[in-house]
This record gives structure tokens, sequence and C-alpha cells, in this order.
């Protein structure tokens, strides 16, 4: 993939991505403007019904409790008395109650007449009952009593089924006059002018949340009862939301809205929590809505640093080709030029060029033998099917011996290694991947000088382990790219000259063998400072 079409890739995904966020903005918005919305619509229906309330409960006051208690029955039972008082005792008592009975399977409606009176001849008390559909039919039989063969001063009386009489008419009459006159008073007057009096907070605040919690509204509130000119009235009881300093309302209403004079009395609420309470009523959809936007989110980055992963990837690989490519290309020509020149008669018969020519082939049939070798061994690795051969080994011996393997590359470029200090120890090593760290370390401090190579080396015994440090002059490498600079098949990006041979494998597979020791490997480095590799072993 080129540049071009990775930039154009990536402003795609990216534009996709933040539309995909405005429209989630633009929807939890809208939700949380609904949301709002029922809000508001919830506290001024639950402050109409509380101004409803409040009137309602105003006029169960202001009405007769007992008047109100007297169904049907009641005024029954004053029919009766008025009709028959005369004749029933105190200690004696009847009733009038409604009941209901079942007839073929039908449900009638009947009156059950009940007395308890006492026979003044025996002393007896005796129940009497009469079931009649109504009292229409009860009425008193107006007949002497020696006609029934009673005594003048029994209390027993005679009834008779007959028509309806104006008795219970004017008992009708008589209660609608009473509530006419009520009703004419209720709505020609305010019983109360005085509002501090006529209203009663803690029945306010009761009924406005009771309201509330039946819309649904569970949030702390605060009220007040203003005048239309925004006055507020001093009440001498007040209730615990109440809030007598209260200078603006996000809802009001009319309290008595019903009077026939005007009410001036207005009741304000408002929630200092309204806010943070429509949020949490959108919890739910909000999570959702962060949720998906974070998996979003996770879902482009990871997109993203894949591509841009496998674009360095296929960068890697194609450096690594051509490197190799290069590398191998090298050893073959310079061997195929050693074989033609031997087979030339002329050359033939000098054995000391023979001799020169075979030890070309040997030295670049060897170059090609550790080209192969290292990615192989890479190759293992990655596997994990490297094993290590441990024995125990003089570790300072075997570093002097790489570094004098090296001492004469560094002296044909006019530099040199020292050994600033060397423990002397044993410690179980893989002899021969031990010693290719270390001359993976040298072979980078000789190839990335460009003045005369000084490299420091050192060997220090530690508790339960050591410390080997290498330390160069050469060019330094960025802050940026010592994190990856022990990344399989990376280098240091230097544009399109590669003034150094390799194939970006050796600092990798330094990395490799140092962890299989159990040992950690550190970088310290400035640009055009030289770098300094330190590398701990521990047991």
């Amino acid at each position: 993939m080129n540049k071009n079409r990775f930039k154009i890739l990536i402003f795609l995904m990216t534009v996709a991505v933040l539309g995909l966020f405005f429209l989630q903005f633009a929807w939890i918005r809208s939700v949380h403007r609904t949301t709002e919305q029922k809000f508001q619509e919830n506290v001024q229906k639950s402050m109409v019904q509380t101004a409803i309330d409040l009137e309602q409960f105003e006029l169960i006051k202001m009405v007769n409790p007992a008047s109100l208690d007297q169904g049907l029955a009641g005024s029954l039972d004053d029919f009766i008395r008025t009709e028959y008082g005369d004749v029933i005792q105190p200690s004696e008592s009847f009733s009038v109650r409604d009941t209901i009975i079942y007839t073929n399977g039908e449900k009638t409606r009947f009156l059950l007449v009940q007395g308890n009176l006492i026979d003044t001849a025996t002393g007896l008390r005796a129940e009497h009952r009469i079931i009649q559909k109504d009292l229409r039919g009860i009425a008193p039989a107006e007949l002497d009593n020696s006609i029934l063969g009673l005594d003048n001063d029994t209390n027993s009386f005679a009834i008779k089924w007959t028509e309806w009489n104006e008795s219970y008419e004017y008992q009708i009459k008589k209660k609608a006059y009473f509530l006419n006159s009520l009703i004419e008073k209720l709505f020609t007057t305010n019983p109360i002018e005085n509002i501090t009096l006529r209203l009663n907070l803690d029945t306010l605040d009761y009924f406005l949340n009771r309201n509330l919690q039946l819309n649904g509204i569970d949030t702390n509130y605060k009220y007040t009862v203003v005048n239309l000119k925004n006055q507020r009235y001093k009440f001498k009881n007040t209730s615990f939301h109440y809030d007598e300093t209260m200078i603006k309302a996000d809802f009001s209403t009319l309290l008595f809205p019903n009077d026939i004079i005007p009410s001036e009395h207005m009741l304000w609420v408002s929630f200092p929590s309204q806010n943070l309470y429509v949020w949490k009523e959108m919890a739910g959809t909000l999570t959702a809505s962060l949720t998906l936007v974070f998996i979003v989110m996770f879902a482009f980055y990871f997109a993203v640093r894949t591509i841009y992963q496998q674009k360095q990837l296929s960068e890697i690989k194609n450096d690594f080709i051509s490197n190799m490519t290069h590398e191998l290309k090298t050893p073959i020509s310079t061997i195929s030029l050693a074989c033609e020149a031997i087979a030339d008669p002329d050359v033939q018969n000098d054995r000391e060029t023979v001799s020169s020519f075979i030890q070309m082939i040997e030295k670049e049939n060897k170059r090609l033998g550790k080209l192969v070798e290292n990615v192989l061994q890479t190759a293992l690795i990655d596997k994990g099917k490297l094993k290590l051969n441990l024995e125990s080994v003089e570790v300072s011996g075997l570093l002097k011996q790489v570094v004098e393997s090296f001492q004469i590359r560094y002296h044909d470029k006019g530099g040199e290694i020292t050994i600033d200090k060397a423990d002397s120890f044993y410690w179980d090593v893989d002899k021969m991947h031990f010693a290719n760290v270390i001359y993976n370390l040298l072979d980078n401090s000789l190839k990335y000088c460009e003045e005369k190579p000084h490299v420091h080396v050192r060997l220090e015994k530690i508790k339960n382990g050591f410390i080997l440090e290498v330390a160069d002059n050469g060019i330094g490498i960025k802050k940026e790219d010592q994190k990856r600079i022990f990344e399989k098949l990376y280098r240091v990006p230097t544009g399109d000259v590669h003034n150094v041979k390799g194939f970006g494998l050796g600092l990798s597979y330094v990395v490799s063998v140092v962890k299989l020791h159990n040992g950690v490997i550190t970088i310290k480095s400035a640009l055009g400072k030289g770098s300094t590799f330190s590398i701990t072993f521990n047991l």
C-alpha cells in the first residue's frame, strides 16, 4: 500500500468515525431534550393536581362530617324516627339498611327494617324484621290497639303497606335545601381570605410530594407561595420543603383556581438537582451510547494501528529482501569471479595466486553461511525452538576472545576496544550464542561509527548475577527509534541510502538470547553522542 492510498483510507475512516460521533451526540442531545420535556410536563401535571387536591380537601373540611356520613340508610332512619318516634322508647332500637337479594339469578335491592323492642306485658325483648323494596309501602296503620287486642300502654304499633307519603319527601327536600345552601356558600365567597390561615403548608407539601411520586419524579424540591406581584407570605408554620428565600421558580401554578373571586396565590416549585436527575433518568441510554462510542473508538484505533503496522511490516519486508539480496549477491559474485579466475590456464600455473583465490572463496563461503545461519536462528527463535546448550563458562575469558578477534578490524579504522573491567567468574551460558551476543554488539559499534571507533567494555560481578556493558562513540540513536531497535527486521530509517549492510536481525537476535539466559538488555543513547548497551544477568 503506497502512502497516498494509506492517507486516503485513514482520512475516510476518520470522517466516518467523526460522523458517527456527531450523530451519536445529536441523538443523546435529542433524548436529553425529550427527557427534560417529559420531566417538565410531569411536574406541571403534579402541581395542577396539587391545586385540585387542596380545593377538594378544603371542601371536605367545610362540609359537616355527620351529614357526609349519612347515606340513604341515614335518611330512612330519620324518616322512621320522625313518623314513629313517639312510640319508641330510648332503650329500644331500630335500623334501616340496604341489602341485595338474588332471586332466580337476578339481583334485586331491598330495604331491611329491623327493630329490637320490649314487650311491656311480658318484659321480653323481641326482634322484628321487615323486608321491602322501599319505604313507600310502610306507614302507620291508624288502627286502634283494642282492635288488635293490644293494651293502650304497649309500645307495639301496627304498620301497613301503602303508597308513597309526603313524610319521606319532606326529608329529601330538607337535605337538598341544606346541600344547596352549602354549595351556594362555597361558590359565592372565599371562606378565608387570609392565605396564611387558609393554607396549611404541611398539607400542601403532602399533596405535592404525593403527586410528584405518582408521576415518577423522585428528587429533592423546594417550594414557596407568592402573590401575583411575586411577594412572599409569612407563614407561622412551615414544612420541610418550604423555602421562604426562593427568588426564582422553574415551575409555577395558581392555587385555588376555582374560586369565584379570582385567586392571587401562586405556587412556586424548583428542583436544585434537576439537571442531574434528568441525566440519571438517561443513565441506561447514556451508558449504552458511551459504550458504543468507546467500542467504535477502540475498533478505529485498532484498525488504524493494524494498517499502520502492516504498512511498516511491508516496508521492512521490502528492505529485508533488498538488503538480503545485496548481502547474498556480493559473496556470490566474488566466488563466481574467483572461480573464473582459477579456471584461467595462466592463473593455474601461479600457485600463490590460486591460493589467494581459494582463500577468498573460503572467506565468502563462510560469510554466506553466517548470513544463512542468522536467518535460520531468527526463525527458530520465532517458533520457540531455539534450545540453549548451557555449560559453566569463565565469562571474562570468553569476552576477551571475542574482543581479540575484533581488534584487527577496529585497528584498520584507527580505533580500538578497551576492556575497563573484567571480573573473573563462572556462569552457566550457551557459549556459542553468548559469544554471538558480544559479537553483534561490537559489530554494530564498528559499523555505526563515522569517526575512529572507540569502544569501552565492562564486565562486573554483582550479587546473584553480573553486568555486561558496551559503550561506543557511534552516531547514536534517536529516542523514538530506541523503542523499536530490538524488533525483528527493524532498521533505523536513513532514507533511500543504506551505507551500512545488514538485515535488521542482529539486535532482535541479541534480545532473544539474553531473555533465554534470564537477562535484561537496556540502552542509553543520544543522537551524535554514541550508545551504551547494558545487559544484566540474574539467577
